[in-house]
């Protein structure tokens, strides 16, 4: 690795560890802003515990908007899975029901004959409001086609209302499965 890169990387993973050992120990959802589009814009993180073998993705997170987790040693286009946190201002304060029936619309776009089931809701550690879980198959997809969705409504220090949804996504049921134990600790650590 040249030096200059090196330096790169390391400097990127310093402020990467600054960044999470400065992050609460609770569950809340934080609020930065980041330039976008030649002006600021609201980013929002939901303070995750990253599972035991995986991390996160500096770049794929930057500019994708979202946390973005990967298994340790693979990269962002060879995982078989992935997992990834987004958080949405719920200014309305919608139910996390109605939120989730634009995700069964996305779905069905993506496949017509795609298989949507809801799973068991999760319990969340703070006490807060479960997350609701949601499953989402379609062989036929090249991408993505076996997903996992959770969605729960959070707040942060202001009283704000938002959306955390995390997301377990894979190319073959079988990534997903084995994906599955490091996406519950998500859930149940939140």
């Amino acid at each position: 690795m040249p030096p200059i890169a090196f330096a790169r990387r390391f400097s990127a993973a310093l402020a990467f560890m600054y960044f999470f050992a400065a992050a609460p120990a609770t569950a809340e959802v934080e609020k930065f802003m980041r330039h976008c589009d030649g002006k600021l814009c609201a980013y929002y993180r939901a303070s995750v515990t990253i599972p035991e073998g995986w991390v996160e993705d500096p770049e794929a997170s930057r500019e994708l908007g979202v946390q973005m987790l990967l298994p340790k040693g693979q990269s962002f286009e060879a995982a078989p899975a992935k997992i990834y946190v987004l958080v949405r201002y719920n200014r309305e304060k919608q139910p996390v029901s109605a939120i989730a029936r634009d995700t069964y619309r996305d779905w069905r776009e993506r496949a017509k004959n795609a298989k949507v089931a809801k799973l068991s809701d999760v319990a969340r550690q703070n006490g807060k409001a479960a997350f609701e879980r949601h499953q989402f198959e379609a062989p036929k997809l090249a991408e993505q086609g076996f997903e996992v969705t959770s969605l729960a409504a959070d707040s942060d220090k202001d009283g704000n209302g938002y959306v955390v949804v995390v997301c377990l996504s894979a190319n073959t049921r079988e990534a997903r499965v084995s994906a599955e134990a490091a996406y519950m600790s998500i859930l149940t650590a939140y």
